[in-house]
């Protein structure tokens, strides 16, 4: 073989190389030839087989043999073999090379192998490509049924088209077109309106007049859209239906522009004239541009049904309208501000809230209030948290004007009734920073809430545990909203704490705490812990720990009771009188003569308390006689708060018994100020009068009787009371202050004529008039009408020098109430102080009350 190969020359050996790659060439080719038509075959007569056999490349060189093989078929498989084509993906590609290319080729295999699919396609080509326009006329010619337009709608159901170009080639089917607005199907209908928009035949005219009215929406859009063929006010008029009743939003957005486009100086709806569905039609399309429209929007979101609401509210949205709404809000003009609240209010309870985003923005003090009003009840709770701390770092530093604590308190109430994490931890933080500040501190203890969980208990716990907070009232408050498993074993845990280590106050406000949590179960751990509180505070306590169960801690004490253990007993004692139970009273009478001083201590006070007059003043009075001055000063303070006319006397001659101990006589006096009877109260003012050593004290004990009864029996002493005396009960009432204020503002209502000049009197030393005063000049209209009218009431000279500078007040009701105070003058008994206010040294109050009684008098006509 060796001497063979080198007997070759070496052309023979290329030859010979050549000569089998060619073969090996053939061959390969054969084989590819026969695994394509082998995949043609099985694609033609298994059309579920993998198409990926043959690729695209393939597909498209072979096109002509695979489109041959689907008409005459195969070798032992006769065709033809229509899905062939469909299967392998053929007319999706020509699809496509007609919509890119306008393909004359590739319209034509379609509009053959796969009409259904590419007619409208080749139709909508044909009105951009002469090419394809020949193919399908020929088409459509070589159809020879009245339905072929039929059939390229409805391939291509709604589709747009070039309307005059159909037109244009469709001019000798014009009737054919025409047929088709009676077509049950309504691609057929929208088809034919497209194409007879632009046709001057009468009969055209007329189908597309009758278009109008077609049942599918889409016919009476492209209807509405048509040029204008008939009389132009009929045609507004049915444009204007269309815009005010069709249910279609399309048909309706097509009338409102062609209106706007073409009759903008017919376009006035008269919104009264509507029902409530075409008011909610035209609403929903109002014009973002038009002031007239904002103002339509604007009083159905205040005025109309729910609907109307809502879209009003969108469009003002939409337009860009709320949010200066909320920006421009002033607190200043009373009934503009609440109705722009309740707007923006209607409009955050159909989620219509975007313009809350200007709370990032915004700079006055009434769009912080009427935002924090409107996020309390709707929007995005998000912004909550990005208002209150934007309000937070507003309020500075104190002293606060009332406005800007009422619009702190507002923010808080959102935050109570609608904030979400964000918002709890800005309150924790604020309250954390406030917390030396007493009345921001109440609010905020006020506006914690138990569904804020831990957030907000880790501060509240931070406090408590401070004795130096003062809030000690609407802390415990806020902790008793607290989820239970937070804030039961936070209270338990004091009432087994160490005496020494733990202050006082923290034990009472857990005991106080776990009263009002009605631990039953911990019943008796509490009563065990009442004696580390003082005698007033158990007693103060006490209806909370016997509301918690009432029959068991009736048991409880009397377990304690029938014990040695005297801080115990004592506890008990003063904690009786919350039971009501006069069954004890037998243990109470006993304490009186206990060996123990602190029993027979808390017996008195708890006969002081069951108001056992008759046995407190048979053993009360032997104790005032006590060896143990607590004793004694205990007994002297519970007879004193008892009092009653066998006992006044008695309490006279302790504090007239020189040899009587100061702090027996203290307690006499202070039981006084602390007691509700007349004859105490006579007591009280006579040795006010004569006991110079004991002024301050009773003086004192005076300011606390400030109840409307007491009050007026001050009054009645005060009346005809002289020189010192009366300028001691004077400063006593005006140390009263609010109290004592409101006890006689109350009085005053009553109109008792012997009272009213020393009610006065005593209203101007405290105040009351220059306050009520100061007030007229509230931006609150509401503020300033009771200012006036109380002003009215006290009815001095002073009180109406204020009245009458109000005469020209901004707010119609206050000006009523300053002509309703003025109508008092106008009669005989009014003569005096008129003509003083007439000759008043400051102009102006001469000038506006000549100016206000001509307006009483032309009422009076």
């Amino acid at each position: 073989m060796n001497q063979f190969l080198e007997s070759l020359s070496p052309s023979t050996i290329r030859l010979s190389a050549a000569i089998a790659t060619a073969i090996v060439a053939v061959i390969a080719l054969a084989l590819v030839e026969l695994r394509f038509r082998r995949a043609v075959r099985e694609a033609a007569v298994r059309p579920e087989a993998r198409r990926s056999a043959i690729g695209p490349l393939t597909l498209a060189a072979r096109e002509r043999h695979i489109v041959k093989r689907s008409e005459r078929g195969f070798i032992g498989a006769t065709g033809p073999f229509p899905e062939l084509l469909t299967t392998l993906g053929y007319p999706a590609r020509w699809l496509e090379t007609l919509r890119d290319s306008g393909s004359r080729s590739a319209a034509a295999r379609l509009l053959r192998f796969a009409p259904d699919l590419g007619l409208f396609d080749c139709f909508d080509s044909a009105l951009r490509h002469a090419g394809v326009r020949k193919v399908l006329l020929a088409w459509m010619s070589a159809q020879g049924d009245g339905f072929t337009l039929r059939r390229i709608a409805l391939s291509g159901p709604g589709r747009e088209f070039d309307g005059a170009a159909a037109k244009a080639i469709l001019a000798d089917r014009m009737d054919e077109v025409r047929e088709l607005l009676g077509d049950p199907e309504w691609a057929a209908r929208a088809m034919a309106v497209r194409i007879l928009a632009l046709d001057d035949n009468e009969r055209s005219k007329k189908g597309m007049a009758d278009s109008l009215a077609d049942p599918h929406p889409l016919v009476r859009r492209i209807a509405l859209q048509a040029p204008l063929a008939g009389e132009r006010l009929a045609f507004y008029a049915e444009a204007y239906r269309l815009f005010t009743i069709d249910p279609a939003l399309e048909v309706r957005k097509a009338a409102k522009a062609r209106i706007m486009a073409e009759f903008p100086d017919l376009y006035a709806p008269d919104m009264d004239a509507l029902g409530t569905e075409e008011i909610i039609h035209v609403l929903e399309l109002l014009d973002p541009t038009s002031g007239r429209d904002e103002e339509i929007a604007f009083r159905f979101l205040e005025t109309g049904d729910p609907e109307q609401k809502l879209a009003s509210a969108e469009y003002l949205e939409a337009r860009g309208s709320l949010g200066p709404l909320l920006e421009e809000a002033n607190p200043g003009d009373a009934e503009d501000f609440e109705r722009r609240i309740r707007l923006l209010a209607t409009a955050a309870s159909f989620q219509v809230f975007g313009f809350l985003s200007v709370v990032d923005t915004m700079d006055k003090d009434g769009a912080f209030m009427a935002a924090a009003r409107i996020l309390a009840g709707g929007g995005d709770r998000r912004l909550i948290a990005r208002m209150a701390a934007r309000w937070f770092d507003r309020m500075g530093e104190g002293p606060y004007p009332n406005e800007r604590i009422a619009i702190y308190r507002a923010v808080l109430s959102a935050i109570k009734a609608r904030g979400d994490a964000e918002a709890c931890k800005c309150l924790s933080s604020e309250l954390s920073a406030r917390r030396a500040d007493r009345d921001l501190a109440a609010a905020l203890l006020d506006s914690t809430d138990g569904s804020m969980d831990a957030c907000v208990f880790s501060i509240l716990t931070e406090l408590f545990v401070d004795p130096d907070f003062p809030l000690r009232d609407e802390l415990r408050e806020a902790l008793i909203k607290q989820p239970p498993e937070f804030i039961v074993p936070f209270a338990l845990s004091f009432l087994r704490a160490d005496r020494a280590d733990t202050p006082r106050v923290l034990r009472r406000d857990a005991l106080i705490l776990a009263g009002q949590l009605k631990l039953t179960w911990a019943l008796q751990r509490t009563m065990e812990t009442l004696p580390t509180l003082d005698a007033y505070e158990i007693g103060s306590l006490a209806p909370i720990v016997v509301d918690a169960d009432s029959k068991a801690f009736k048991r409880k004490a009397r377990y304690i009771l029938d014990g040695v253990d005297a801080p115990s007993r004592a506890a008990i004692l003063a904690a009786l009188p919350a039971t009501g139970d006069k069954s004890f009273m037998s243990d109470v009478k006993a304490a009186l003569r206990d060996a123990d001083p602190d029993v027979r201590t808390a017996g008195v006070r708890a006969l002081a308390s069951f108001q056992e007059d008759k046995a407190l003043t048979q053993g009360g009075l032997d104790l005032l006689r006590d060896p143990v001055e607590r004793v004694r000063v205990a007994a002297a303070s519970a007879l004193a708060e008892t009092s009653g006319g066998s006992v006044v006397k008695r309490l006279a001659d302790v504090l007239a018994d020189d040899n009587e101990v100061d702090d027996v006589k203290a307690s006499v006096i202070k039981g006084l100020g602390r007691a509700s009877d007349a004859a105490s109260l006579d007591l009280l003012v006579d040795e006010l009068g004569v006991r110079e050593e004991w002024y301050a004290e009773l003086a004192a004990a005076l300011t606390q009787r400030s109840s409307r009864k007491d009050l007026a029996r001050i009054l009645e002493r005060f009346k005809d009371a002289t020189g010192e005396l009366k300028t001691r009960i004077t400063e006593s009432v005006r140390a009263m202050g609010k109290r004592g204020e409101d006890a006689l503002v109350e009085l005053l209502g009553e109109e008792v004529v012997s009272f009213k000049p020393f009610i006065v009197e005593a209203l101007e030393s405290l105040g009351y008039v220059e306050s009520r005063i100061r007030e007229l000049k509230h931006r609150d209209p509401a503020v300033r009408r009771l200012s006036a009218t109380a002003l009215s009431l006290v009815g001095s000279r002073a009180a109406y020098r204020g009245i009458v500078l109000a005469a020209r007040d901004p707010d119609q009701d206050v000006r009523v109430a300053v002509t309703r105070a003025l109508e008092r003058l106008a009669g005989p008994e009014g003569e005096a102080m008129l003509g003083e206010l007439k000759n008043d040294p400051d102009p102006r109050v001469r000038k506006y009350v000549l100016w206000a009684m001509e307006r009483v008098k032309a009422k009076a006509l």
